[in-house]
């Protein structure tokens, strides 16, 4: 049978369910580093005899392909496939699978806890008490506040879907028509420019590309709302972090909150400083039911493949 390799730094961190999948299927489990972030040269001294990698955000490059000539499939734990060379590995015929259907929902959950917290500033309060001081600090509902969406994708359907619960109205951008979400959720379509101009939080979820790399500058935060707030839990390239900064600490906007990075880890971001910005590492789909999941779809995907 096959040899899978394990690059992910998760799979199989919270249940035995993925790997058991590989194994029952009869296929050969390398892992040899066990739950780390890998590097490429790392990767390479084990994949000359993969049949398949199980990844995660490691990159999987044009020096990976080449040194894996036995490699059929590269099934990704998520959606996003910025750090596979999606283009050479089918140039190769090699297959790169998603986990779909999977992720939408805990990401959606986090853009909706940004979204709560800054408008009702629940840990300032907590803060305060804990510190013995009774101080009710001025909060604001959503109801009624107009939520932009960057790019109209299952994610961003589901950001919709809760946000819609809150009564917020919904404006999208995206080169594609969502007939769906404006039927369900009577989300509209409008420009960018439009978008920026009328939304009180902004939510990105578009993939990372060389037109949304750097789309959010400082020119284009600029041109939101004042009292808006950005929200980022897609690609970290797709902000200009200086940008960012330069916009908050010019007071153009409120704040932001940013779950994603240009590098990762990154623990010294120039948005440190900043405490009207939100830091989280990358926690969007960070849930043990979730990563759970993600194994399970991800080792379905190698054995379905490998069984044709």
């Amino acid at each position: 049978m096959a040899n899978i390799f394990i690059t992910s730094e998760f799979f199989g961190k919270f249940s035995k369910q993925g790997p058991e999948i590989l194994k029952d299927a009869g296929h050969t489990i390398i892992d040899p580093y066990g739950h780390k972030f890998l590097l490429p040269d790392e990767i390479i001294k084990y994949s000359k005899d993969s049949d398949a990698f199980i990844c995660d955000l490691e990159q999987v490059n044009k020096k990976v392909i080449d040194n894996s000539p036995a490699l059929k499939i590269i099934s990704r734990r998520g959606v996003g496939v910025d750090s596979v060379d999606v283009s050479y590995a089918e140039s190769k015929g090699i297959t790169v699978a998603k986990t779909l259907g999977v992720v939408e929902a805990p990401v959606a959950e986090l853009v909706m806890a940004y979204i709560l917290e800054f408008s009702r500033g629940i840990s300032k309060h907590n803060i305060d008490l804990h510190n013995g001081k009774w101080f009710k600090q001025e909060s604001h509902s959503v109801d009624g506040m107009t939520l932009g969406i960057v790019g109209m994708g299952k994610i961003a359907y589901e950001v919709a879907r809760r946000a819609k619960a809150f009564n917020m109205k919904l404006i999208y951008s995206d080169y594609n028509k969502n007939e769906k979400a404006e039927k369900s959720f009577d989300a509209k379509k409008v420009s960018f420019e439009n978008l920026l101009r009328s939304s009180d939080f902004i939510s990105i979820h578009t993939p990372l590309n060389d037109e949304t790399k750097g789309m959010f500058d400082y020119a284009s935060i600029s041109k939101m709302k004042k009292g808006a707030y950005l929200i980022n839990t897609a690609r970290g390239l797709i902000i200009d972090e200086h940008g960012l900064y330069r916009a908050v600490k010019e007071r153009k906007i409120k704040g932001a909150a940013i779950d994603v990075f240009d590098v990762e880890p990154k623990e010294n971001s120039i948005l440190n400083e900043l405490d009207e910005v939100i830091l989280t590492p990358h926690i969007g789909t960070f849930t043990q039911e979730i990563f759970i999941k993600m194994d399970i779809v991800a080792a379905e995907n190698v054995v379905n493949f490998l069984r044709r």
